[in-house]
């Protein structure tokens, strides 16, 4: 009874013990290997494509195992770039900002902004001129009669020392002198700057004071010049300061 063929793959050489030959179906090859003891009987049957030959797909042995290799390394890969940004480093320095050969060089090679000073430009001044002094007022002119003149400041007040009404002064001094009497008259405000009488005359005698006008006679306290020395408000010398008083107020 004839054995039957055995199936394309490695088997035992027939003629050197110890070595494994490839049998394709229909004859032995040269191509030979040590044999392995069990392990050669499973490659035998798991592997039976003869080496540097096409497999029953027609692709070659060695070609799969190429491919199988790179595909191994993209799936790796892959791998990598989908956790490798989640998984913390140990190292330190991985950490670090690391600054870029452009920047540096840029902070290097910037020029340090000069620090000259340049001279300040001078302004020439002209010396200023000196103020002048503010002249002192005019003295008051008086047209209604050339004998009148400004009153010192003590008959004025004098003379707003008698006002019966609190908050009354009195402005426009103007005095004749008449020899035994002075005759003295002005414009009486009240505390809110209001006029309360255009002119007023009193007459000065011995250092007493008297009303002469009516005005003068309601707004102070002292005694009428009519009744103590004949002087009624119609006198020239009383006319003619009033006058005086009323030109200094237009």
């Amino acid at each position: 009874m004839t054995s039957p063929t055995p199936p394309p793959g490695w088997h035992p050489d027939p003629s050197e013990p110890g070595l494994i030959r490839y049998w394709d179906g229909s004859q032995w090859t040269e191509h030979t290997q040590p044999a392995n003891g069990p392990a050669v009987e499973e490659s035998a049957h798991a592997d039976t494509t003869e080496p540097g030959q096409p497999d029953r797909a027609g692709v070659p042995r060695a070609i799969k195992i190429v491919g199988g290799i790179i595909a191994a390394f993209v799936v790796i890969g892959v791998l990598g770039a989908v956790f490798g940004d989640d998984a913390p480093s140990d190292d330190p320095q991985a950490a670090a900002p690391s600054t870029t050969p452009s920047a540096a060089a840029q902070e290097t090679s910037t020029p340090a902004r000069s620090t000259t000073t340049q001279p300040e430009a001078t302004t020439s001044v002209q010396p200023s001129m000196p103020t002048p002094a503010a002249a002192p007022p005019a003295p008051a002119t008086y047209t209604s009669d050339p004998r009148c003149a400004p009153a010192n400041q003590t008959l004025v007040d004098l003379v707003a020392s008698g006002f019966s009404e609190s908050g009354l002064t009195l402005t426009n001094g103007t005095v004749i002198d008449g020899g035994d009497y002075t005759y003295i008259g002005g414009t009486t405000v009240d505390a809110t700057g209001r006029v309360e009488n255009r002119s007023d005359v009193w007459v000065i005698a011995n250092g007493t004071v008297y009303s002469s006008t009516g005005g003068a006679r309601n707004t102070t306290s002292w005694p009428r010049a009519s009744s103590e020395l004949d002087i009624s408000p119609g006198d020239p010398d009383v006319q003619a300061v009033d006058a005086c008083v009323v030109d200094l107020t237009r």
